[in-house]
């Protein structure tokens, strides 16, 4: 590891947010706190605070390298999809996936709140960046409905499939082996949208 005075903000930072997401591949985020992660990386807890601002504002940081990546990997699916409806059905099995595989790493997105703060607005960006792609899909599958609709409906999906990715994340789908949370996600999927379509 490079000393101190070897690294600029800017790599400090990248340094400080990769030993985070690495501590989540296999702890919580409450297993976690400022003075472990500045032993770890080799700084003082103030350096850290002066750097992102609070601890919640770092942790809200490493989030936002999870939503990217979230995104990246969505967009490695997707493009590989033409049809409108398998594409939605291939964004929501990467989310899924991603939950799947990196359970602490997707639980610390939605646990963690900044007290007496809005979320930032490049934050909210990426979070628009993921509806969009929903939105997209659902104007393809149906052309002739109006933004509104597709507004409430991509969160509607959003939230449903959250929900299976939580439930299934935790153990408790309470379901037959032959039940999973992806089937789920089809049977969703196909239900809904089919019913949306024609209303």
């Amino acid at each position: 590891m490079a000393r101190r005075k070897d690294h600029s903000p800017e790599e400090l930072s990248e340094l400080v947010l990769k030993q985070v997401l690495e501590f989540l591949q296999s702890e919580s985020a409450d297993q976690l706190s400022l003075r472990k992660l500045a032993k770890m990386v080799g700084y003082s807890p103030g350096t850290l605070i002066n750097l992102f601002g609070s601890y919640d504002k770092l942790i809200l940081a490493a989030n936002a390298k999870t939503l990217d990546i979230i995104a990246d990997q969505i967009g490695e699916v997707m493009t590989k999809i033409n049809d409108p409806e398998k594409r939605l059905q291939g964004f929501a099995h990467s989310y899924f996936d991603f939950a799947q595989q990196h359970p602490f790493q997707w639980q610390i997105l939605f646990e963690h709140h900044i007290e007496d703060d809005e979320i930032p607005q490049w934050q909210m960006s990426r979070i628009d960046r993921l509806f969009d792609v929903i939105e997209n899909c659902l104007e393809s599958i149906k052309p002739n409905s109006d933004s509104a609709d597709r507004h409430q409906v991509s969160r509607v999906i959003w939230a449903a499939v959250h929900g299976i990715c939580t439930l299934a994340t935790d153990d408790k789908l309470f379901a037959k082996d032959s039940i999973n949370g992806q089937s789920m996600i089809d049977s969703l999927l196909t239900h809904y949208l089919g019913s949306w379509k024609n209303s």
